[in-house]
């Protein structure tokens, strides 16, 4: 049974940046994985986004670094999907993340999109997040070998490999998750009213 992966493109620059191109590469690389891909800045459906989270057995997120964040397409689809958490869709499912970055912030926007993934009920296991930048990438280019102890491309492979074995893992052995209630009313509706508030003392 082959691995079904979705690549999910958060970039604000959609199919004209860095993580499309890590992403078609990706796709292009395993024969042995099933890829869909998922460009959030022009695929806006929350329908779809369901259709596609469901089919998936696994999760590669890809965001270039904005103002200290991932791309606001990806911003906007964890707001939309929030009430998706701990459902079948993101339960037990493996997700990796890839970061680019020009020089610095990247790794602060990893730690923290894996703990939303975490929280959401996805698993990330061992090697499945990494950060690329500009700089690494210059640096390669000027000594024409891998400057050490920074993330390079060819780790992306570890982490696919990664997220392939835990992904045959959940095929082999049936996963019985705890999980935390969740609020799936309205989660957007005001909490706070307008006779709450007083700004004098």
């Amino acid at each position: 049974m082959k691995a079904k992966i979705l690549i999910i493109n958060g970039s604000a620059n959609g199919r004209n940046g860095q993580s499309q191109l890590l992403s078609e590469t990706i796709s292009a690389s395993y024969q042995d994985i099933e890829f869909h891909t998922l460009i959030l800045k022009e695929q806006t459906h929350l329908e779809f986004w369901e259709q596609e989270l469901t089919w998936a057995d696994g999760f590669i997120f890809l965001s270039g670094t904005y103002w200290d964040s991932w791309g606001s397409p990806l911003q906007y689809f964890l707001e939309q999907t929030t009430h998706f958490e701990v459902s079948k869709r993101w339960l037990g499912k493996p997700a990796g993340v890839i970061i680019t970055m020009h020089s610095v912030g990247g790794k602060a926007i990893l730690s923290r999109l894996q703990g939303v993934l975490n929280s959401m009920g996805a698993i990330i296991p061992p090697m499945t997040g990494m950060v690329y930048s500009l700089a690494t990438h210059l640096a390669n280019k000027v000594q024409h070998t891998h400057a050490q102890d920074f993330w390079q491309l060819g780790e992306i492979d570890l982490i696919v490999k990664n997220l392939k074995q835990q992904i045959s893992i959940n095929h082999k052995i049936k996963q019985e998750w705890s999980t935390w209630e969740v609020d799936e009313r309205d989660v957007t509706r005001p909490w706070l009213t307008k006779s709450e508030i007083s700004l004098k003392g």
